[in-house]
């Protein structure tokens, strides 16, 4: 019989998921909603992205209450200020903070992650009162491969989806771990898109693409493809295991490697998906990905790949996301 685990909510792409699970607790990432409790703004400025925002809202109104505890990795300003507001406001879930670093190459990257992930595992030891077996690390580690299999044998089909399903199954397992994906649903000569942007976006915008006669060839979001794309090898130190996977991803806008290129990494998937376009779909106020923005257009007009710079907000917007995504899609096309 499997015991019951217990929720722990996180909000940024680094999180190491693998030692929480070992400590029993079921990693779940917190999305932002749409709509607003009015708790979140007493707090912070009006320009901080909904992401944020939406979080530390939901936690005020008790909306997260089920979570036994959160956990951050560090990232933007913005989640850094959340961190501190977080363990003074909701004092009731308990805060877990990853020293992420900023800079993923060098010699000494491998053992500052070491002596963060040492320093996470004491903490959570100390919170749970029970030690983490290797045993359960190595349990962990496999589970997760498990399911990143999962979604990269889906990912490799995900022109044949429709954009709405297969993001709504996406957002379902990092909310629950249950990949239910529905079944294919062709649509051919559509034009392909990649799209880009931090964590998964509004499922609006994928409705809109669906409803254009587009299909999604891939993406770079945050928490979509890229977060997926590497294992944790399965011998050795675990928690080296751990670090290694996190070091090998495509970094965020927030991280910088020099051999991991944002700009090399999307036009390489434009090129192996034959992509038409791409389409930026950027939370407003998300420093980040703004200047990150900057760099990737540029890759892409001197690769001659159209792309398009959506602004999201907090309130949907169906029908102002149609029009452009139509536009853009109908110059594709050519008509």
């Amino acid at each position: 019989m499997h015991r019951r685990r217990t929720p722990l909510g996180f909000l940024t792409a680094y999180v190491p998921e693998e030692l929480f699970h070992a400590a029993g607790f079921e990693p779940v990432f917190i999305f932002h909603a749409p709509e607003e409790y009015g708790k979140g703004r007493a707090h912070l400025p009006g320009f901080v992205c909904w992401v944020v925002m939406s979080a530390l809202d939901q936690a005020l109104a008790g909306a997260l209450d089920r979570l036994g505890a959160l956990a951050l990795a560090k990232t933007c300003d913005a989640t850094q200020g959340l961190a501190d507001l977080w363990r003074r406001n909701v004092p009731q879930i308990p805060l877990f903070h990853f020293g992420m670093p900023s800079r993923l190459e060098g010699p000494a990257v491998k053992a500052y992650l070491m002596a963060e992930l040492r320093d996470l595992r004491d903490r959570v030891e100390a919170f749970t009162g029970c030690p983490i077996a290797e045993h359960a690390l190595w349990d962990s580690i496999a589970y997760y491969n498990r399911l990143r299999a999962t979604v990269r044998a889906a990912y490799a089909r995900v022109a044949e989806y429709a954009p709405s399903a297969f993001y709504a199954a996406l957002r379902d397992l990092l909310r629950s771990h249950r990949p239910a994906l529905p079944g294919p649903s062709p649509l051919p000569n559509a034009p392909r898109l990649i799209l880009v942007g931090p964590a998964l976006g509004d499922p609006v915008l994928f409705e809109v693409v669906e409803q254009v006669g587009a299909r999604i060839v891939g993406d770079l979001f945050d928490l979509g493809e890229r977060y997926f794309e590497a294992d944790a090898a399965e011998n050795g130190d675990p928690l080296e295991a751990i670090a290694e996977r996190l070091g090998a991803l495509t970094p965020t806008p927030t991280k910088y490697h020099a051999a991991h290129s944002r700009a090399a990494r999307l036009l390489e998937m434009v090129r192996e998906r034959n992509a038409d376009g791409v389409i930026f779909a950027r939370q407003k106020f998300c420093e980040p990905h703004g200047f990150d923005y900057v760099r990737l257009a540029c890759a892409l007009d001197r690769a001659g790949v159209p792309h398009l710079m959506l602004e999201l907000e907090q309130a949907s917007q169906a029908g102002q996301l149609r029009t452009r995504v139509e536009a853009f899609v109908e110059m594709i096309r050519g008509v």
